[in-house]
C-alpha cells in the first residue's frame, strides 16, 4: 500500500512539475507563446497556481512518506565518516608492518545506505519543493503589493513597455478624434484650462492584489467627449498609449461615467511617470489592465477594438471589479 502511494506521488510530482514549468514559461513570455497556446492568460495563470499548489502538497506528502530514508541519509553522513576516520590509522600501521602476525582489521559499523534510486527521488523531491515554492508567487508584481496597501509604496509598477516615455508633461499632447464632430488636440496649456475633478478610489489588479484609497485628480473623460461631440454611430472609445503598443477600450457609457478620469495627479502630486504620468486612464469600476497608462489619444469608434491583453492574453473586454 505504501509502495503504491509512493509511486502515485512520484507520478503526481512529475506531472505537476511539468505543468508548473510549462505554465510558468507561458507567463514569462506571454506575447510570444500565448498565440500558439490556445488558452487565455487568465487560464494559464490559474493552471499555474493550481499546479504549483498540487506540486507543493505532493512534495510534502512525499517527504513525510520518505522521512525514514531521509533520516538514514543524514545518519550515514554523521556516523560512517567518523568511524572510517578512526579505522584509518590502524590500517596504515598494519600496512607498515608486513611481517607481523595478521590481525583482524577493526570492523567499521555499517548503517543502511540509501539506494541511488531513493537518493534521486529524495533529491528530486527537494528540487520540486523549491520550484513549487517559487511558483506559488509566479507572476506577482514587482514591489510585492500587500492585499490592502494604502500608499504609493504599495502600488506595483507593471507595464509591457521597457519604461515610461521620454516626453515630459510640458510637451504632452492629447488627441480626441474618430467618430466625433469636433476633433481635439490639447497641449499642456489647454489641458490645464479644463475643469479638474478629484476622487479617492481603490485600485484592483487582475492578479489579485489591491491598493486602497488612492487619491486621483484629473479631467473627466465625459468633459473631453462633450467638447468633441461623439457622432451617433460612435459607441466605444479606444484609449491609445504613447508608442502605440498598449490600447484598451470602453463603452461610450463607461467612458462618460462620472468616475472615469484622465488623471494627471496622484495623492496630491504630479502623477509619476512609472504609474502612467503625465496622463493615465482611471476607471475604478474596471480591473487594472483597463486603466491605460500614458494616454495620448482617445478614438471614438463604431465597434469595439480589442485591447492589448484581449488580443495577446485572451482577457475579457469587460473586467468589472468584484
Amino acid at each position: 500500500m505504501v509502495k503504491t502511494m509512493r509511486q502515485l506521488l512520484v507520478a503526481l510530482i512529475t506531472a505537476a512539475f511539468v505543468m508548473t514549468a510549462v505554465s510558468g514559461l507561458v507567463l514569462a513570455f506571454p506575447a510570444t507563446i500565448l498565440p500558439l497556446a490556445g488558452l487565455s492568460l487568465l487560464s494559464w495563470r490559474s493552471l499555474h497556481e493550481w499546479s504549483a499548489l498540487a506540486l507543493t502538497a505532493a512534495v510534502v506528502m512525499h517527504l513525510v512518506l520518505n522521512r525514514r530514508h531521509i533520516a538514514e541519509l543524514f545518519m550515514n553522513r554523521s556516523l560512517e565518516q567518523p568511524a572510517i576516520a578512526a579505522a584509518l590509522p590502524q590500517q596504515r600501521a598494519l600496512a607498515a608492518e608486513p611481517e607481523a602476525e595478521p590481525q583482524e582489521t577493526p570492523a567499521v559499523e555499517r548503517h543502511p545506505r540509501l539506494s541511488r534510486r531513493r537518493l534521486l527521488i529524495v533529491a528530486g523531491g527537494a528540487l520540486a519543493a523549491l520550484i513549487a515554492g517559487l511558483a506559488v508567487d509566479r507572476g506577482r508584481p514587482r514591489g510585492s503589493a500587500s492585499q490592502a496597501g494604502n500608499s504609493l509604496a504599495d502600488f506595483p509598477v507593471l507595464n509591457i513597455e521597457s519604461g515610461p516615455p521620454d516626453v515630459g508633461a510640458s510637451d504632452w499632447q492629447l488627441v480626441v478624434d474618430g467618430l466625433v464632430a469636433t476633433p481635439l488636440r490639447l497641449d499642456r496649456a489647454a489641458w490645464l484650462a479644463l475643469p479638474h475633478a478629484q476622487e479617492t478610489r481603490d485600485f484592483h489588479c487582475v492578479e489579485g492584489w489591491s491598493v486602497d484609497k488612492l487619491g486621483w485628480s484629473g479631467v473627466r473623460v465625459s468633459e473631453l467627449l462633450e467638447q468633441a461631440g461623439p457622432q451617433a454611430q460612435g459607441h466605444f472609445v479606444t484609449f491609445h498609449a504613447y508608442g502605440g503598443s498598449y490600447t484598451d477600450s470602453l463603452t461610450l457609457a463607461e467612458a462618460q461615467a462620472p468616475e472615469t478620469l484622465l488623471a494627471d495627479s496622484l495623492d496630491g502630486r504630479p502623477l509619476p511617470a512609472a504609474h502612467g504620468g503625465p496622463l493615465r486612464l482611471v476607471i475604478p469600476s474596471q480591473l487594472g489592465y483597463k486603466n491605460v497608462k500614458w494616454v495620448v489619444r482617445l478614438e471614438v469608434t463604431a465597434s469595439r477594438a480589442a485591447g492589448y491583453w484581449e488580443r495577446t492574453g485572451g482577457y475579457p473586454a469587460e473586467a468589472p471589479v468584484g
